[in-house]
């Protein structure tokens, strides 16, 4: 369907069922002036309307001002009206004025359009759909103003693309102008900066709609009006409407279009609705249908459906002990306008209500936005068709909202399984959700489709290629990721440039692929020299900065420096919070790992203090089931344990594990699984139960060699554990053969000053000394210690573990005198650094009491 305007600013609406998707019916000659007739509003002479014929501006989307005459007031020339004027004056191309809800922007337009191109056809398309069909037509003609209020609603599937721009006004000489608006925060999400950020939109969608943002000729109406603007106001005062908008612009609070367009009393009245014996009701139809727009259906609800939506909304308010109004009555308070300006609920052609956009905007912007009820969800996924669904899968998965952006691609996917865009959407959903084992083959089927398609150079083949290397190392196949992403690279800096979005983007989640697959320390170097290049091309808050900070912290930790990676992350958060808030999701990750490098750096009882309030957090705006969820779980199991209560620890890791949600998100072959089995058994160890860790461990060893490979670090981190654990339980002489085949293995696939090898090195050291060799334990100690201060720092926890040993096997080995004064230095540090009720302070004031009384070493004494 579409909209025409009429004389008068009457809007006259047509069913748009005639028109093929190729616009077959508008080519036949003879049938074509009928076929206009049944969808256009046309002149005496059979011809569209014509702007002339549009002198009331609020057919278009300009809202009314607060008084009772059903009219606009006068125009008050804006600051950007020139720079608009001069675009639409040339009479072609492709116009957008972006700002804030109820800045102005559609009065600014139409006031250029009305004034500049009177004689030219006007075609105000309702949908995207519509637009597309229309596209045939308006080619044909000459002298043709396309207005798109509200740009983002004819983005998406099925709606505008670049190539539909470029069809309409590459010929100049068919003089047709695209003239759009757009909201400041929509205009946002299809920005270089936003679009950038890996998985906050999923990246075909926000691309398309960025390329087409990008055609536009853009210009900026601010809210708050300038002191010109006022000035200008000022001298249309006579107008009453006028005069007290400019009143109260002086206030700073307000812009004047916005005070005119009565939007803030409109708001307020909505939040004050929902007290009993109001309208609670009509209160619920306005949450309901403002929540379908954030969701991503942007079209106006059908009453059907926004009638069942808002018992959602009524029923988490109280029900009937609100005494909510009849329908009829709440219908009716909802879609009356305020002072004869916007209403709450805006009615629209054959029964169906769109919100007015500022109510949307306003409760988007708030710091901790209210989440979407699982039931709006559902009811929207079942009514829309598959384009639909698309767009609200997109919406969903850019709302970290996994749970439901699956379900709407899924839909999307099954009603047009020839659509590449939807299937990509669609894996990609899969893998951040939690399962990248799943999604792999939808990858694979996507890639091979590009290559017999548009060629292996091709870019979206290209695309596809790094996006299933990107899948098969977060599905834990590292080596075979980082070797695809490196073919990526070459092949992408050949064919697209060094420069490309695409070769910037797989250079840097090689690099990550690289410290993944054992190397931080190549990683940070990868992640280095990148960060060098892109600060002379991306200022300092560009997401791509910001991503290769995030690898350089992380791998910084991963290398075995975690308090000065908790720096950087403690940094990265703050610039976080400050550019995306502190609520969006990489906010919420970056938080997470900041508590996990402070408790790797020994202070985990303030991490897990730190994930205990992150939950809190990640609940209010995450699934349950969500990965960043899941983690901050995880880690204040951890560091529960770390700070002194595995038996808690264990406990909490196996409710982490039995969790409904977290058996729906992860799957039994997941590397997160893994992960988290080894953890669990490793806190059951510490509290005192080795034999049963070691028999679960061994039971990891077999799982992670078969679905990661023999050479995995999360495989050698596990027989690390099993080895321990073994150990712990009475067979030393055991461990330590173990050992020493583990420190071949990690020597050779890790290299020597991995964290891995060096701990191997430590517990092969530890239970050497424990089978009766304390003076060889003790030289490998003393080697160990200098290594980990070489490799991690003096007072990292690992070489304070190896200190620790050291002194242990020195007393053993003969040298009590020795070892105490060793003991007095460690404790003396400890202290100053972790305080006196820390685990491992306790553990070296243990050990110093026990030489002091001329004890022996504990076999099982373990940090």
């Amino acid at each position: 369907m579409f909209t025409l305007l009429g004389p008068a600013g009457t809007v006259f609406t047509r069913l748009a069922g005639a028109f093929t998707s190729t616009g077959d019916a508008l080519d036949r000659k003879l049938g074509r002036k009928d076929a206009l007739a049944d969808h256009l509003r046309l002149s005496r002479r059979g011809r569209p309307i014509r702007v002339r014929d549009c002198d009331n501006p609020i057919a278009l989307g300009v809202h009314l001002a607060a008084d009772d005459t059903g009219s606009v007031p006068p125009f008050v020339e804006r600051d950007a009206t020139p720079g608009i004027r001069a675009d639409v004056r040339k009479g072609t191309g492709f116009v957008l004025v972006v700002g804030e809800s109820a800045a102005g922007k559609t009065r600014a337009a139409y006031e250029a359009v009305r004034d500049l191109l009177p004689g030219y056809k006007l075609i105000f398309p309702v949908n995207r759909q519509a637009l597309a069909a229309l596209i045939p037509e308006i080619c044909r003609n000459r002298g043709v103003v396309v207005w798109l209020d509200d740009l983002d609603m004819y983005l998406g599937s099925g709606g505008l693309n670049v190539g539909m721009v470029q069809r309409m006004i590459d010929d100049p000489r068919r003089r047709i102008i695209i003239v759009a608006t757009m909201s400041s925060n929509a205009h946002a999400r299809f920005s270089a900066r936003h679009a950038a950020v890996e998985g906050d939109l999923i990246h075909d969608v926000v691309c398309s709609g960025r390329d087409v943002v990008h055609l536009a000729r853009g210009h900026r109406l601010d809210r708050i009006w300038s002191l010109g603007e006022i000035a200008r106001a000022q001298a249309l005062i006579a107008d009453v409407r006028i005069a007290a908008a400019v009143k109260h612009a002086h206030a700073g609070r307000r812009g004047v279009a916005e005070y005119l367009a009565a939007a803030p009393e409109l708001l307020n009245a909505w939040r004050d609705a929902w007290d009993a014996e109001s309208h609670p009701r009509g209160a619920a139809l306005v949450a309901a249908a403002i929540d379908a727009r954030r969701a991503g259906y942007h079209q106006p609800l059908p009453l059907a459906l926004l009638r069942d939506l808002h018992e959602v909304y009524l029923s988490r308010r109280g029900g009937q002990a609100l005494r909510p109004e009849p329908w009829a009555e709440a219908l009716d308070w909802a879609t009356k306008p305020l002072h004869a300006t916007s209403s709450l609920l805006l009615p629209r052609d054959g029964d169906t209500y769109l919100s007015f956009d500022y109510l949307h905007d306003s409760v988007e912007a708030e710091n901790l936005p209210p989440r979407i009820p699982e039931e709006t969800w559902r009811m929207l996924i079942e009514h829309v068709d598959a384009a639909g669904a698309f767009n609200l899968g997109v919406t969903a998965f850019a709302r970290d909202d996994f749970v439901h952006a699956m379900r709407a691609l899924e839909r999307a996917v099954n009603g047009n399984e020839s659509d590449p865009k939807a299937r990509r959407s669609y894996a990609r959903c899969v893998c951040e959700a939690g399962d990248p084992q799943r999604a792999v083959p939808l990858y694979a089927a996507l890639f091979e489709e590009s290559v017999r398609i548009h060629g292996r150079d091709a870019p979206q083949t290209l695309a596809d290629r790094n996006d299933y290397a990107r899948c098969l190392g977060m599905a834990g196949r590292v080596e075979q990721s980082v070797r695809l992403l490196e073919e990526v690279i070459a092949d992408s800096t050949r064919v697209l440039g060094a420069d490309h979005e695409l070769t910037m983007r797989s250079r840097s989640t090689h690099a990550f692929f690289v410290g993944q697959a054992g190397d931080p320390r190549r990683a940070i170097r990868l992640y280095g020299a990148l960060l060098a290049e892109w600060l002379h091309r991306f200022d300092a808050d560009h997401p791509h900065i910001l991503s290769v900070r995030f690898g350089l912290a992380y791998f910084t930790g991963e290398a075995g420096r975690p308090a000065r990676a908790a720096s950087l992350f403690e940094q990265l958060v703050a610039d976080r919070t400050r550019l995306q808030g502190p609520y969006k999701r990489y906010t919420l990750n970056n938080r997470r790992h900041h508590a996990h490098f402070l408790g790797e750096s020994g202070r985990a009882v303030e991490a897990a203090a730190m994930f205990e309030s992150l939950i809190i957090d990640c609940l209010a705006v995450l699934d349950p089931g969500h990965p960043d969820t899941l983690a901050s779980r995880h880690g204040r199991a951890r560091f529960v344990g770390e700070a002194g209560d595995p038996q808690r620890a264990a406990q909490l890791m196996a409710e982490l594990m039995d969790d409904e949600s977290y058996l729906r998100t992860y799957a039994p072959d997941s590397p997160i699984t893994l992960l988290h089995r080894r953890y669990h058994a490793d806190f059951i160890c510490e509290a005192g139960d080795p034999r049963r860790a070691a028999a679960l461990l061994r039971s990891l060893v077999t799982d992670t060699q078969r679905i990661l490979g023999p050479r995995h670090p999360a495989l050698l981190a596990a027989k690390s554990s099993m080895i321990r654990a073994i150990g712990r339980s009475g067979r030393c002489s055991q461990a330590v053969a173990a050992y020493r085949k583990l420190i071949a293995d990690c020597t050779k696939w890790l290299g020597p000053d991995h964290p891995l090898t060096l701990g191997s090195r430590n517990g092969h050291a530890r239970f050497l000394g424990h089978v009766g060799d304390p003076v060889q334990a003790a030289a490998l100690f003393e080697i160990i210690v200098l290594d980990r201060t070489r490799v991690l720092g003096y007072t990292h926890p690992h070489t304070f573990n190896s200190r620790n040993g050291h002194a242990n096997f020195v007393g053993h080995a003969g040298d009590p005198t020795r070892a105490i004064r060793l003991l007095e230095t460690i404790l003396a540090e400890r202290l100053r650094l972790f305080g006196a009720e820390h685990p491992w302070t306790r553990v070296t004031r243990t050990e110093l009491d026990r030489f002091r009384r001329g004890g022996r070493p504990d076999p099982t004494t373990k940090e």
